[in-house]
This record gives structure tokens, sequence and C-alpha cells, in this order.
């Protein structure tokens, strides 16, 4: 379905250089109105994209966008549609932000089909939409935004502004701060994976801890963050946390931290502020990762890593260089592999020609 079919919204040129504090480079006319933002290559004539490496221009060229969002470092200062900005990334988040629908929100307000405790308390602002489910001595802040289908569990905390998406589940508990962003069917507080085997049999340990969820955080769908132990599970101010992202229990996640798609923490590892997870890292029990660790997606991580800043991948995972230089080692191998079958043919018939002599 065409974008304007979804969204109807159109911008003047004005409102969009305004937002973005950028230049234009060509005589535009502010007047005109854009219908979307687009990639270069779906852009039409009524659209504006953008282009942050240099690699792109010739897709730029070929854009029927009307207008390219882009640094002067990379478009240059005459090309007819640029829109010349400092920052390309920040300038394309204004653009989309004028250009987002309108929101699907409940109305302020309990609705009919919600199960509220009598015992709960919910912010008059608060938007609590078809059949939620508040459980007792639970608190639900101001302006907070909870869609269809959401659980909160009994004496659970849900700071203002906070928005539960459909079927999110917060088990008993728990602890959200302000502006709390939880996708579709994530689950906050189920219990820890724990056992220990007895008789015969696999024992399960209650779990009597909590999780804290602080301020600004953004949680993905089907996203599962287990409640602790003892003590707690805690995501630190700031922190964005992708889909289908494992968190065990206890796990310690600090500020500022981004962690994407099938990451697996085990329990207890320690993230400091800033750390970076790309996609399907898997971080074993108890390990400490410290401030701005970066770790490349697949890698394993067996031991700690104390140094901030610290570049990792690879499984096990170490540092990024030694990493690097023990892999092309391996690829290496093969071609070793075949120099040292010929040498050691070359051996073999030397040693023959050498046996012959001296039998001869």
């Amino acid at each position: 379905m065409a974008a304007s079919a979804i969204n109807e919204t159109t911008v003047t040129v004005e409102q969009i250089v305004a937002a973005t504090g950028g230049t234009l480079a060509g005589q535009i006319d502010k007047s005109i109105s854009i219908r979307t933002i687009a990639s270069l290559a779906d852009a039409q004539a009524t659209d504006i994209s953008w282009v942050d490496s240099k690699k792109w221009l010739a897709t730029a060229q070929e854009s029927k966008a009307a207008i390219i969002i882009g640094a002067r470092s990379v478009l240059g200062s005459d090309h007819p549609k640029a829109l010349l900005v400092e920052d390309t990334q920040a300038a394309v988040a204004n653009v989309l932000e004028l250009f987002a629908p309108p929101a699907d929100q409940p109305a302020v307000g309990v609705h009919p089909s919600a199960a509220v405790d009598e015992t709960a308390n919910v912010a008059a602002t608060a938007r609590i939409g078809a059949h939620v489910r508040i459980g007792p001595g639970a608190v639900v802040g101001e302006h907070a935004i909870v869609h269809a289908g959401v659980s909160i569990g009994a004496y659970t905390q849900v700071g203002a502004a906070c928005e539960l998406f459909g079927g999110v589940v917060i088990y008993e508990r728990c602890t959200l701060g302000a502006r709390v962003r939880i996708h579709a069917n994530a689950v906050i507080g189920a219990d820890g994976f724990g056992y220990i085997f007895r008789d015969g049999q696999h024992r399960k340990l209650k779990h009597i801890g909590t999780v804290v969820i602080e301020d600004d955080v953004e949680i993905g769908a089907n996203t599962t963050i287990d409640r602790a132990k003892v003590g707690e599970t805690r995501v630190g101010r700031g922190t964005k946390i992708d889909n289908l992202v494992m968190v065990a229990h206890n796990v310690q996640i600090g500020p500022a931290c981004i962690i994407v798609g099938h990451v697996g923490l085990s329990g207890s590892v320690r993230l400091g502020a800033g750390c970076v997870l790309g996609g399907h890292v898997g971080v074993a029990d108890g390990i400490y990762l410290a401030d701005g660790t970066q770790v490349s997606a697949k890698s394993g991580i067996m031991n700690d890593f104390e140094t901030p800043g610290t570049r990792i991948f690879g499984i096990p995972a170490q540092e990024h260089t030694a990493a690097k230089r023990e892999l092309l080692q391996v690829r290496r191998l093969p071609k070793a592999l075949k120099r040292i079958s010929e040498l050691e043919k070359k051996v073999a018939e030397l040693e023959g020609a050498a046996n012959d002599r001296e039998t001869g």
C-alpha cells in the first residue's frame, strides 16, 4: 500500500527546513508540500529523501526526490536538491517525526472491559485499554498508556508517561520508571531459570526478587526480562533493548546500553554504561563487561572484559585486533596444509632417493 494511503499528512518545505535547521542549496520553493520521506530509490517527485555516504551519490543523482537531506561534505554545496545539514541522522529523525501518523491510543480513562482491582491506584490522566488487567495494589502513573490485553501484576508500579503495548505482561512486584516503552508481548518479571537436581528430578528454585526498569528504557516485542532469585534484575536509564532478547535473573544492565535482537544474557551478567551488543550475542553467567564495551554480532562471551571501550568478537570472544589476527590465520590454514602436504611428499621422495643410493 502506498505511503499516502496510510498517512495523508503533508508538510511544507519551510517546515522541514525549520525542523532540521538546514540550508537549501538550490532554488526550491519553500511553500510547496512534501508527501512523505522515502528511500532514494523509492522517492517520487513530491517526496524527501536523504544520503549519508558518498557511496550513494550515484543513486542520489538518479533519485526523483524533490529534496535530498545530506551533509555538505557528502552532497557538496551546489546540488540542486540538497538540504544541507550538520547531522544527517538527526535531521532524518526530526523529519520522521513530522510525518509520523497519529498514535493509536486508548481514550483517557479506563475501558469498561478492563479489570482493575479496587486497591489499585490508576492516575486520572492514564489511558487504560480494552481487556487490561491491573492487580491489587498496583500503581499506574500520570499519562501512562496501557494498550489492549496488557496484564499488570499485584503491587507493580508503572511510572508516568510509560507506554505498554498490546499483550505485555508485567508480573507482580516489578517497578517501571518514567517514560518506559514496552512493545507487544514482552514479559517482565517471570521466574528466572533456576533448578537444582535432587532425587532424580529438577527441583525448582523460588525467585523472590524483582525487576527494576529505570527511566526512558525501551524494550522490544517478545523480549523477556526475568525476576531475580533474590534482590533485583535491573535495566539502567536510557537503555534500548531490541526484539526477542533474553535477560536472565539478577542481570544488571547499565545506563544507555544498546542490546540488539536475539541477545541472551545469562544469570548475574553485569553490563557497564553504554555497552553495545550486536545480534545473537551470548553472554555466559556472571560475566562483567566494562563501560562502553562493543560486542560484534554472533559472539560468545565466556570471560570478563574489564577495560572500558574494548571491542570484542568471536567464539569465545576476544579483543577485536587479536580476534581478527587469529581469524586471518585460520583462513590461511587450507593453503598451509596443502603446502605441508607437498613438502611431506618431497621429503619422502628425497628419503627414498637417499635410501636407494645407500643400498645401491
